[in-house]
């Protein structure tokens, strides 16, 4: 339908006269004749969508020994309540293991980052709560062995 055509259909309030390149639907609805803009929404969607092949991901495991000045604090600040399957890294402390891990592993990218996610802990993978509670229950010299995805 051409712009002239459409302008008689048009509500006497359309704005379609003052916008260049636009068509108006008749109704007062102005239709852009542009280029749609694209958007890449895969970063909100579910992280286990990677699996599927939707969203490009890395995926590492952490190995972390209770041993050393920060034994006692692990630096990681996790969140159990945004999906029940995994954790979320919501903050890393320092000093503290995972700060460790972080500064030592730098140069090859599998630095622990906010946002990553906890898929399993020591090869649990049954939910968030219960690696919650492996992590919580492990003490001096024992070790943690993370399989996050971030």
């Amino acid at each position: 339908m051409g712009a002239e055509q459409s302008l008689q259909q048009c509500k006497s309030d359309c704005k379609c006269e003052e916008l260049r390149s636009a068509y108006c639907e008749g109704n007062g609805d102005v239709v852009q004749d542009k280029a749609m803009e694209v958007v890449d929404v895969t970063s909100l969607m579910d992280p286990r969508s990677a699996e599927k092949g939707v969203r490009q991901t890395r995926q590492f495991n952490v190995e972390l020994i209770r041993i050393g000045d920060h034994w006692r604090t692990l630096g990681l600040l996790v969140s159990p309540d945004d999906n029940p399957e995994y954790l979320i890294v919501d903050d890393i402390w320092e000093p503290s293991l995972v700060s460790e891990w972080n500064v030592a592993n730098e140069s090859t990218g599998l630095e622990i980052k906010p946002g990553d996610i906890i898929m399993s802990v020591n090869g649990d993978s049954n939910s968030g709560e219960d690696m919650l509670a492996k992590i919580q229950a492990s003490g001096k010299g024992s070790t943690l062995k993370l399989c996050l995805q971030g």
